[in-house]
């Protein structure tokens, strides 16, 4: 898997992340998916492989659409088809609603559309699509529409839940609601709805899958750490909660988690873009 980093705009590095050029090179299949976790970014996704089937694992769930966009995961997502060649998009946790202006809980857990979205992108995706033996490129016609939508969206403010997702990062997924609401100025009932309309989950979600991508991150550097030492880390009840919440979130317990190998997609991308 070859997986080459862009630096975005300036203007628009307070909600992106980062660009990506992902190509994979090895063999995708029923026998040899490749996995996708949660994580504590969202993506939106060009395909530079036009005939490429996108289809999930033991189930229906198919995807043809050259521009998508991915909310929040909560859980583990395999495919036996996948594009060979794509950009992407990683947004900050906010970033997508910024720029985009529509509230991220219709986006958790599923891809959509960009172009049901907004119609009138169909000229870009031509444009990138004449474009598509050049990942730069295409990033290039893709980042003037993102820094349009920035212009169209400079009325959108999402400056207290910014400081509530740093606030949780900067906790590991460990603080209270009480003391967030605290931190932010809001009952909680308003910052779970600020959450969900910037976010896409509330905030104890958000807390959790914040979590467990530091967890998964520490894990993937330190094949030799035991549970029990990450589980007294990342305050858990017990051995029991821990395994019971990593089998959620990633669909096997730690140590199955290192055979996934090369095709576990979202540990090659943070560790190549180190998001």
């Amino acid at each position: 898997m070859i997986i080459n980093p862009f630096t975005p705009n300036p203007a628009l590095q307070p909600y992106i992340l980062a660009y990506g050029y992902v190509e994979i090179n090895e063999q995708i299949d029923s026998n040899n998916p490749i996995h996708i976790f949660p994580v504590d970014y969202t993506v939106m996704c060009f395909s530079l492989d036009e005939k490429k089937l996108i289809r999930e694992l033991n189930t229906t769930n198919t995807f043809k659409n050259p521009l998508s966009y991915v909310g929040f995961l909560d859980r583990l997502r395999s495919f036996d088809s996948f594009t060979r060649k794509v950009v992407q998009v990683y947004f900050k946790p906010f970033g997508a609603y910024k720029l985009l202006g529509i509230p991220q809980h219709h986006f958790t857990n599923s891809a959509t559309d960009m172009e049901a979205l907004f119609p009138a992108l169909k000229l870009t995706i031509c444009q990138m699509r004449d474009e598509m033996k050049s990942p730069q490129k295409v990033i290039s016609i893709l980042e003037s529409w993102l820094l349009q939508r920035l212009f169209l969206s400079e009325k959108i403010c999402t400056a207290r839940v910014e400081y509530a997702c740093d606030l949780i990062k900067a906790y590991a997924g460990n603080i209270h609601i009480a003391e967030l609401c605290r931190e932010v100025a809001m009952s909680p009932t308003t910052l779970r709805d600020h959450f969900k309309e910037k976010i896409g989950f509330g905030p104890k979600t958000f807390g959790r899958i914040v979590r467990f991508s530091q967890l998964r991150r520490l894990l993937c550097e330190n094949a030799c750490l035991k549970w029990t030492d990450l589980a007294d880390r990342f305050e858990f009840f017990d051995q029991t909660h821990f395994i019971k919440e990593f089998k959620h979130f990633y669909g096997c317990t730690p140590s199955q988690l290192h055979k996934m190998g090369q095709l576990n997609f979202t540990g090659k991308l943070t560790d190549s873009l180190d998001l």
